[in-house]
């Protein structure tokens, strides 16, 4: 048995979650996440708080993240919103080549970050030598 942790956000806050829960496999994490969202759902609405801002977010004991879960998913399961049945979670490779696509796209965001700090380094020096050479031009 595997270890899985269901961080909760609920808007702006987000909760950690340090015990966590043993399951066989991420689809039975993504069950138990779904039936507890489920279970909190009526919890969340006596207490006069929007379920829909509510989300887990379910990662491994490495600590990588596996999968969200919006609790709107709850309500558009019984909509028939959703075409595939609750009792099928995404597979563990879509779930590995998610987790990928985000390591990708978090290593692109640093790079652009550090290309973005670097131009307006440059551009701030720009600046400053086009001040010194106005005042060596006015003198």
């Amino acid at each position: 048995m595997a270890k899985y942790f269901f961080n909760f956000r609920q808007g702006a806050s987000y909760q950690v979650d340090d015990q966590g829960c043993e399951f066989d496999s991420v689809e039975e994490a993504y069950l138990g996440a779904f039936t507890a969202a489920q279970d909190m759902w009526r919890e969340l609405l006596i207490k006069r708080q929007d379920p829909l801002l509510c989300t887990f977010e379910v990662m491994d004991e490495e600590g990588r993240d596996l999968f969200s879960l919006p609790f709107v998913e709850i309500l558009d399961v019984c909509r028939g919103r959703i075409n595939r049945p609750v009792h099928i979670a995404p597979r563990p490779h879509y779930v590995h080549q998610a987790m990928e696509n985000r390591a990708a796209a978090m290593k692109m965001l640093g790079q652009v970050s550090s290309t973005v700090a670097d131009a307006r380094a440059t551009l701030r020096e720009t600046w400053s030598l086009l001040a010194q050479v106005g005042r060596i031009v006015g003198e």
